[in-house]
């Protein structure tokens, strides 16, 4: 092809490329940036500046550059450092997951996590059971890998187990994997019950299936009582995956994946064809965030603050939307309200910017092109006023849309 004719007709790039699927979540924030003016943001599940702050990240680099030097800014591990590996199996004692310094893999994130299992298990026309809604970039990355996603409604105790082997009957094959997202699930805020838990690992163990449970909230409990993780029940079909993303540091990158060591090791094989290890300046801040004590206390903090912000958020919204159809769910903690408005949650989105506030749609959560009157409302990072700020203008948008309708 000529220079000319490739100029004429789009870059040779464009004409061989694919096109992934990526995440509308992710896209919000180049969305809300470009609309630019004074905008509150209920779209992206960020913690909250002032949680970031509680951190002291300052002098967490400052003690990790005296105590390693250059070291801290080196290759590492591809499995992880090992002081951090053993801080991860000791927490997952703690709430019950049989776990050691060689069952854990240290990943760029908990989505790393995920296309790490993708990698290892699935091939293309495999079948992945999941949640319905989803997390839209799960969803994603078992697509980009080739896979089928069978998708299983869920309500406020969370994937109907029932209806997950209905549908697996009907499917042209057994699933390789089940992903759920057991605690304040994103995005619906619901949590798994002990009930359920117990009978998707009986329907995985019946298909052959292994269980992929993501539990990056599951720390940030408001009310109740912390139930058993998933792969405290049992370890050999169970993959636990975790993030410090929310209680610590969102933009350091580092989570993990707790595993038998065969699937750690071909976990780790395929991690080195990727970014060969996670960054090591990054997972030694978190070991000295744990060095420096106070991670109980941390944590504590947390929940106080995002119990505050969930409060302000409840309330405004049964204030400002009395008299609605609106409805949405009452979780028990994490960061999300599902919400359920009657109106096309695209044009209501356009609406919304206009009047100064972000959500997202309830069709960036499925593959089906379903929940179109549906959208997520994040309340972990702005100020309660802030908050009940963006209420009010998402009040004034959704009078607009349904006016219209």
């Amino acid at each position: 092809m000529s220079t000319q004719l490739a100029r004429a007709t789009g870059s040779v790039l464009e004409s061989i490329g694919n096109d992934p699927y990526g995440s509308f979540i992710d896209e919000t924030i180049g969305i809300v940036t470009r609309h630019g003016g004074d905008i509150v943001s209920f779209a992206v599940g960020s913690p909250a500046p002032e949680a970031l702050a509680l951190a002291r990240v300052e002098e967490l680099v400052a003690d990790v550059l005296a105590r390693d030097g250059v070291r801290a800014l080196n290759y590492g591990l591809t499995e992880g450092e090992s002081e951090l590996r053993e801080i991860i199996a000791v927490d997952a004692r703690r709430r019950g997951i049989d776990a050691s310094l060689d069952d854990v893999i240290v990943t760029a994130g908990a989505l790393q996590a995920i296309d790490l299992v993708c990698r290892v298990f699935l091939r293309p026309g495999d079948v992945v059971v999941a949640e319905s809604p989803a997390f839209a970039n799960a969803l994603s990355a078992f697509r980009n890998h080739g896979a089928a996603v069978l998708e299983v409604p869920t309500d406020e105790s969370g994937i109907d187990v029932a209806a997950a082997a209905r549908a697996i009957r009907r499917a042209p094959a057994p699933p390789k994997l089940f992903f759920v997202v057991p605690n304040f699930q994103n995005p619906t805020g619901a949590t798994l019950s002990e009930e359920r838990r117990d009978a998707l690992l009986a329907l995985a163990s019946s298909v052959g299936a292994v269980v992929v449970e993501d539990d990056p909230y599951g720390r940030l409990r408001y009310r109740g009582e912390d139930l058993v993780p998933i792969a405290a029940r049992s370890r050999d079909r169970v993959i636990h995956l975790g993030s410090f993303s929310k209680v610590f540091l969102p933009g350091i990158r580092v989570g993990w994946a707790i595993a038998d060591p065969v699937t750690v090791r071909r976990m780790s094989a395929a991690k080195q064809t990727m970014d060969s290890s996670t960054s090591t300046l990054s997972q030694r801040l978190v070991v000295a965030f744990y060095r420096r004590g106070g991670v109980p206390a941390h944590i504590a903090s947390l929940r106080r603050l995002y119990k505050e912000k969930q409060d302000a958020a409840r309330q405004a919204l049964t204030r400002e939307f009395a008299g609605t159809p609106v409805r949405w769910s009452d979780p028990d903690g994490g960061f999300y309200f599902w919400m359920e408005t009657g109106v096309d949650a695209r044009r209501f989105l356009d609406a919304a910017l206009e009047e100064g506030v972000a959500f997202v749609p309830g069709d960036a959560f499925t593959t089906t092109g379903g929940f179109r009157d549906a959208l997520r409302f994040s309340y972990c990072a702005p100020t309660s006023d802030r908050i009940g700020e963006g209420v009010r203008r998402l009040r004034r948008a959704f009078d607009r849309v349904a006016d219209g309708a």
